[in-house]
């Protein structure tokens, strides 16, 4: 009896500390960014190896109905918890935002911490004059 206690609270400690989140369970899957304060619109994130598809989530079209919702971007890996985004011009049309970033040599994204399914990140365009800095989370579906 003794035994199967002991027995039966080490498998709940080895499965509770299998499900802790790495910056490597981030790099491949689907994800969700919701909206906040910085983000006024949640988005959903495809990632399969070096390519990121971003849809915006905007059932009340409040940026327009033609305005394009689908975003491709290419993801650079610095290491396991950092990586910069560009857009892929080959798979859409960009804006000129989006070549700005380009442009700007992309954004870099590191991460900040961890916690439940939830990836906090900072995002950095550094341009010559300017040096734009965007908070969030990144979540696991």
């Amino acid at each position: 009896m003794k035994k199967t206690i002991i027995y039966s609270a080490l498998l709940i400690t080895l499965a509770t500390n299998a499900q802790d989140l790495t910056c490597a369970d981030f790099k491949e899957g689907h994800f969700y960014v919701p909206a906040d304060k910085e983000t006024l619109l949640s988005y959903k994130i495809h990632r399969n190896g070096t390519q990121q598809i971003e849809t915006v989530e905007d059932p009340d079209q409040l940026l327009g109905a033609d305005f394009n919702k689908t975003a491709y971007q290419i993801i650079e890996w610095i290491d396991d918890c950092s990586y910069r985004l560009t857009s892929d011009a080959s798979k859409m049309e960009l804006s000129d935002y989006q070549k700005y970033i380009n442009d700007a040599n992309g954004l870099l994204v590191e991460l900040i911490k961890i916690e439940g399914n939830c990836f906090y990140f900072k995002s950095t365009l550094n341009d010559q004059d300017i040096k734009q800095v965007i908070n969030g989370k990144l979540c696991k579906e």
